[in-house]
């Protein structure tokens, strides 16, 4: 794909994007939406846009490494926050002040946590495996929900987080044309485990002492954070900016404000009005997002055993929505 190519796809997205999110009739459609369609609508689309960051990478891997990426990223993430901030003032963050120092610790582990184990497990491990330890996030919170949200799991809902991860399996493990699963290294599949145990802790005990805080405000407050606790790669990461082409700018644009201020934003809109454990249970289809984004930027087809995959995964995703949910004691909102 040429240059000027990539340059005309980054832009015509950003084109709809703004499209999308300023036109009176959409904004006309989602004030129509009841606030269970919106909740779903809000994840599905967090989905795709992580899914487009699998496409990034891809773009950006050859000039940069992966470590110096996600600190490009976040703090590109936190000086747009910190313009907002400035900016808008009905934006800023009211944290309580006995809260702030828990929201520090959280973010401090919980950012940086969910993405360094995963992208240094590469070392050691093939990406279809460590593709397939990561999306067990979704399971991981089912546990940590029932314990500290208190958010009964029923037997149809479990049915359906085994369909999904086998669909995400069969995604990860066929779309690439490569079906190497096997454990070469048990310490780099324990390390690639730790990123998406680490997501759920974060996600689980966000909701728990934040949830009724404002997302946009909150979330930019741990992002921020998450960018101090990358200084140590700050200086490699400053050398390989000159590196970049005029495409690859645009793809680590989209990386931080629409892969993560938006996305972000969005997921935690949606976990403050929806249990943990069926929030967290989207993650199954981001590697279908990725496909998808891979064919119509990149022109990789998915193969047939990899779209029966993704058809799996989105039947076990949607009998994890089924069960009326439960709401738990002082929840704000119940859905059904």
């Amino acid at each position: 794909m040429t240059v000027i190519h990539e340059n005309l796809l980054m832009f015509c997205f950003i084109v709809k994007l703004i499209e999308v999110c300023t036109s009176r009739n959409h904004r006309e459609t989602i004030k129509n939406l009841t606030e269970f369609q919106k909740i779903h609508m809000a994840l599905i689309f967090s989905v795709v846009l992580w899914g487009g960051m699998f496409v990034a990478y891809a773009y950006l891997l050859p000039t940069v490494s992966a470590t110096e990426i996600i600190t490009i990223r976040f703090v590109l993430v936190s000086i747009s926050f910190l313009i907002v901030f400035v900016l808008v003032k009905k934006s800023r963050p009211k944290i309580p002040r006995e809260k702030f120092g828990r929201l520090v610790l959280l973010a401090g582990i919980g950012i940086p946590g969910s993405q360094l184990p995963a992208i240094h497990s590469q070392n050691y491990l093939s990406p279809s495996l460590a593709s397939v330890l990561v999306t067990t996030s979704p399971a991981w919170a089912a546990v940590l929900s029932g314990w500290i949200l208190r958010e009964r799991l029923r037997g149809i809902q479990i049915a359906g987080f085994a369909i999904a991860f086998g669909g995400a399996a069969i995604v990860i493990t066929f779309g690439s044309g490569s079906g190497a699963l096997s454990v070469d290294n048990p310490w780099g599949a324990a390390l690639c485990l730790l990123a998406p145990f680490t997501w759920a802790v974060f996600n689980v005990l966000y909701k728990r002492e934040f949830g009724n805080l404002d997302p946009f405000s909150t979330i930019g407050v741990c992002l921020i954070i998450g960018s101090f606790v990358m200084i140590p790669f700050y200086r490699s990461a400053a050398r390989s900016l000159g590196e970049f082409s005029g495409s690859q700018w645009g793809w680590m644009i989209y990386t931080a404000l629409a892969g993560t201020v938006l996305a972000y934003y969005l997921w935690y809109w949606a976990l403050q009005r929806l249990e943990a454990n069926k929030t967290m249970s989207y993650n199954y289809a981001v590697p279908i997002s990725a496909l998808l984004w891979s064919w119509l930027v990149m022109g990789i087809l998915p193969s047939l055993i990899s779209i029966l995959g993704g058809v799996i995964l989105i039947g076990g995703v949607y009998l994890t929505q089924t069960q009326r949910s439960v709401k738990r004691k002082g929840e704000r909102l119940e859905i059904h």
